[in-house]
């Protein structure tokens, strides 16, 4: 199968569609316009005026834009507070906790939180439709940070570990390819639109009223008369309106279908799970469809088509599943994969409290059509203790992981974390503080930390990241490991990032982009020689003027500002951005420490997913 150059085709034809959508409001708007007009100068009669038309036209043109924007974006801000929690939930979604003991829950978690690790996303929580028998998964949230998983009862009972690694995938490339965000803003403005088939309603039941109360005359007359066709008009283009805005979205949902099929062959190399699920679903007498009403709003987002579509399948959200399951296995005979035939050996060696790695992981008939992709946060997962993943994956005992990642040893350090930590706590916990754990495995284990951490209330998660900044302050040194452990922190779990308007590129923030490249220019390297190389080549790879590097600050918390300045960078400039970052610590052929937990903040920090960069050891 050539994935890359099916996600370039899904890519092409979603830029189409995304802007039929946007000519589509246009036209409508403009129609429910020019007709409102006729429809006052043809009722009433009046002498018809070419400048004032024109005028009216426009005058109504910008209102009904006016409700369709304003509809748009208080519904697309129901969505985003809500988040992708919120979606989840809404179709009847369960949080699986962090440390669960049921054996499926507990491949699931793993299976997600290698893929996390691998891809340098946050690890998403991850809910469960318990209720539901139908095969099927999906990802909501406005952003990376904000990212959810979730599958239904059915997938669960269903897959075995390479197909629900598929699946996964799947989901993941709608949350790498911003999918999830396009399929909210779509959300917004089609109900937006639907809004004026509601302003139609709402006319006509107040002038009906209206009516039937007031005094009739002739020129009242006419004016209920334009005021009705008026209506009329709104409610028959914004539901036709309603009709095509749904069948362009539909079409724009079947092809990020294929892009994410495309996608989880690309991120597992085994086109047999993501085939071998969709043939499940085909097998299964549920096949993907949802009970809860409420999926059908958001039936885009799931995996398989939630729900029954007419009128041949223009309003599919989803491919057919034979056209899914051909473009990945060309040779497919036809036959889909009956139910019974649900789990493979590799559960039964799933560990419950920990993870699967190693041979126990997967088949060993399959071991080598996996990537480093998947590999990586399975490798980077087994080196950790079992107890450490355990107090990790505990939402009571999470946030002493961040705790030790800051500690330095000192006895005022141990004492002020002994302050915060429950005296029943100590004995399970403070021995770990003097583990002398890898310096590679530090972030892993922090993110590994995050859906726990996630779970506290905002006030827990404010006061844990002023915790982190006390301990980071006791020997008046802000070293780049207590910066980096705390930024990646508040960046993924605290809710105050995120609203920045993304309108500037890099030249209009060169200095800031020259700050930062300075910075990691001087960690990457000690000689002035080989700094000033690697400063030039990044800056080059950027088109921007060359400039003699200066010392290195070590100011990290300057860092922090200028840090927040690029979150004004356009999405492209930001991967731009942070591919330059990533040319200048290779420049040496090789990779430490600081360097990687440098790059993956500095890349978590502006939304662009990266694997973890492969240390030198």
């Amino acid at each position: 199968m050539d994935f890359f150059d099916h996600q370039d085709t899904a890519r092409q034809r979603t830029g189409l569609l995304v802007f039929l959508f946007s000519l589509a409001v246009l036209i409508i708007t403009g129609l429910v316009s020019v007709l409102s007009i006729g429809i006052y100068y043809g009722v009433t009669g009046e002498p018809f005026d070419q400048r004032t038309a024109i005028l009216y036209v426009l005058l109504c043109f910008v209102g009904v834009i006016f409700v369709v924007a304003i509809s748009s974006m208080i519904r697309l801000s129901e969505l985003s507070s809500n988040g992708g929690r919120g979606v989840a939930e809404s179709i009847g979604g369960k949080l699986i906790s962090s440390n669960t003991l049921d054996a499926k829950h507990r491949q699931l978690l793993n299976i997600v939180e290698e893929m996390a690790i691998a891809s340098g996303i946050p690890v998403p929580p991850v809910y469960v439709m318990s209720e539901e028998r139908g095969i099927n998964a999906f990802a909501a949230g406005m952003s990376i940070d904000d990212a959810v998983i979730g599958v239904t009862q059915g997938a669960l009972d269903s897959f075995t570990r390479d197909e629900l690694q598929g699946v996964v995938a799947h989901e993941f490339s709608h949350v790498l390819n911003g999918d999830m965000r396009l399929n909210t803003r779509l959300i917004g403005v089609l109900f937006g639109i639907t809004c004026i088939a509601h302003f139609g309603h709402l006319v006509l039941d107040s002038t009906h009223y209206s009516r039937r109360t007031s005094r009739s005359s002739s020129d009242s007359n006419k004016g209920f008369m334009v005021i009705m066709l008026i209506a009329i008009v709104c409610l028959v283009f914004g539901w036709v309106g309603t009709l095509f805005g749904s069948m362009i979205k539909a079409a724009i949902s079947r092809q990020r279908e294929f892009l994410a099929d495309a996608s989880a062959v690309q991120f597992t190399r085994n086109d047999q799970g993501i085939a071998g699920a969709l043939k499940k679903i085909g097998g299964h007498t549920a096949g993907s469809s949802l009970n809860s009403q409420t999926s059908n709003q958001m039936s885009h987002m799931m995996f398989g088509q939630s729900s029954l579509s007419g009128f041949t399948g223009f309003f599919a959200t989803h491919p057919p599943l034979d056209e899914r399951i051909r473009r990945i296995e060309p040779n497919w005979d036809g036959s889909f994969s009956l139910r019974g035939q649900s789990q493979d050996t590799a559960f039964s060696h799933e560990q419950v409290s920990g993870f699967a790695s190693g041979a126990d992981a997967v088949p060993q008939d399959v071991l080598p059509t996996f990537t480093e992709f998947t590999e990586t946060g399975k490798q980077l997962i087994s080196q950790l203790p079992q107890d450490l993943v355990d107090i990790a994956r505990e939402p009571y005992s999470a946030r002493f992981i961040a705790l030790k990642l800051i500690f330095d040893g000192s006895d005022i350090q141990r004492e002020m974390i002994k302050g915060h930590i429950p005296m029943a706590s100590h004995a399970a916990l403070l021995p770990w503080l003097d583990y002398d754990l890898p310096l590679h495995l530090r972030l892993p284990l922090l993110e590994l930390a995050i859906p726990s951490l996630k779970s506290l209330s905002e006030g827990q998660k404010n006061r844990l990241c002023e915790v982190l900044r006390e301990l980071s302050q006791t020997d008046n040194h802000y070293s780049l490991g207590e910066w980096c452990v705390i930024n990646l922190l508040e960046k993924q779990i605290l809710v105050s990032f995120g609203a920045t308007r993304q309108n500037k590129n890099l030249k209009q923030l060169k200095q800031s982009v020259y700050w930062l490249l300075r910075e990691l220019s001087w960690v990457s390297h000690s000689s002035p020689i080989e700094a000033q190389s690697a400063f030039n080549n990044a800056i080059a790879s950027l088109s921007l003027p060359e400039v003699a590097l200066e010392p290195a600050s070590n100011s990290w918390r300057l860092s922090r500002a200028e840090l927040e300045l690029l979150l004004q960078l356009k999405p492209q400039e930001r991967r731009l951005f942070v591919k330059a970052c990533r040319l200048a610590i290779e420049s040496d052929g090789k990779i430490t420490v600081a360097e990687g937990e440098l790059y993956r903040v500095i890349a978590s920090f502006l939304d662009v997913p990266e694997p973890p960069l492969t240390i030198s050891i």
